[in-house]
């Protein structure tokens, strides 16, 4: 056997729906590693679903649970939707009049939720993912084992940006080559 340890690969994959084939290029890529180099694959990502394709020896680090804790899509949830309809739970056995006031504030809280909340979000979520993984999934990696990065969408980059920052002698990319050699 070798003394030296198997070298690691990190996949960022935080929203793998925002491409085509997505899920398929990821699932393709980690089993390249496995199989061919012999590398551990650790994939790093916010969606709960559509991994079956994954292999079964890849990490799979799921972020979702811990996105949907932070305070910040909490708050929201809860001053957008959660009090109006404890504010207006009383008027629903009003009858008719209440399931009109009822059906009002459901729409306003989906077109606050839809046209303030969803358009802040979108430039904030890949910060907070990034921040997320760096103090739940990044402290049980060996970076000093990782051989590459590969950040497989836009939402991956600020994470991406910071492992390349914090580690200046590893190789982070956006090429999914299938080698672990460094790029030249």
């Amino acid at each position: 056997m070798n003394d030296q340890a198997s070298p690691r690969v990190l996949i960022l994959a935080m929203d793998p729906r925002s491409h085509k084939r997505g899920y398929k290029r990821v699932a393709g890529l980690a089993a390249h590693f496995l199989d061919e180099e012999g590398a551990l694959v650790d994939v790093v990502t916010a969606e709960a679903r559509g991994w079956g394709r994954l292999d079964e020896r890849a990490r799979l680090h799921r972020l979702e649970r811990a996105e949907a804790r932070h305070p910040l899509p909490w708050l929201e949830h809860t001053v957008v939707s959660r009090a109006p309809r404890a504010l207006l739970w009383p008027l629903r056995r009003l009858g008719r009049a209440g399931a009109i006031v009822d059906g009002l504030q459901r729409r306003v809280s989906g077109a606050v939720h839809r046209r303030l909340f969803l358009p802040f979000y979108r430039h904030v979520r890949p910060l907070l993912l990034a921040r997320i993984a760096r103090r739940r999934v990044l402290r049980d990696i060996d970076m000093a084992q990782v051989k590459r990065v590969i950040v497989m969408d836009d939402v991956s980059v600020p994470l991406g940006y910071r492992l390349a920052r914090r580690h200046a002698d590893l190789t982070v990319t956006t090429r999914q080559l299938k080698t672990l050699e460094p790029e030249v």
